[in-house]
């Protein structure tokens, strides 16, 4: 992530997704194909997931997110992950410090990291079974009928407010701080 030259932060982001044509993906029914890594899916694919493409189109909002967000969902999951992955160990932070900025600002960015913590243990929790489903190693309606009963599109959504809610405060904290000298 460092360049060797000099020694800021570098980065290159290769999407392994499926290539479809978008104009295709968004208008018809029989793109509806789910692929990728599941960590990285929004809601409204957990819901395909769970019930199918036919009852996905009785829920606008979700099946607008489905037919035209999933690029961009998966972009900012990938975001905030090299974020948090980067991020500093906060626990290291002294709360008592005299530094308004540390004490305003450190708080909130624990409870992104806690937010972004619970959603991917989640994400991961429930991806991993798909992913071996795929494999051939267990039963894709049996997993389907769970998921349905533990309404996991629902859990993923109720994490990812978290998430952003803890960004929005954590934006609020930074907001009007001086720039450090």
């Amino acid at each position: 992530v460092a360049s060797v030259e000099t020694g800021e932060p570098k980065f290159g982001l290769v999407d392994f997704g499926l290539a479809v044509d978008a104009e295709t993906w968004r208008t018809q029914e029989s793109s509806a194909d789910l692929g990728g890594d599941g960590r990285y899916w929004p809601p409204s694919a957990w819901f395909v997931f769970e019930h199918g493409m036919s009852e996905l189109k009785r829920h606008p909002a979700m099946n607008t997110e489905f037919r035209t967000a999933l690029d961009v969902h998966s972009l900012g999951l990938s975001a905030l992950r090299c974020l948090m992955e980067m991020m500093p160990n906060l626990d290291l932070v002294d709360e008592l410090s005299s530094d308004t900025c540390l004490r305003q600002v450190v708080p909130k960015f624990r409870e992104i990291r806690t937010a972004w913590n619970r959603y991917w243990a989640d994400a991961r929790r429930f991806w991993q079974p798909v992913f071996d489903a795929f494999r051939g190693v267990g039963d894709f309606e049996a997993l389907r009928s769970a998921y349905i009963g533990a309404s996991v599109h629902r859990i993923v959504s109720a994490d990812l407010r978290v998430i952003c809610r803890t960004l929005e405060e954590g934006r609020g904290a930074c907001c009007g701080l001086s720039p450090a000298p």
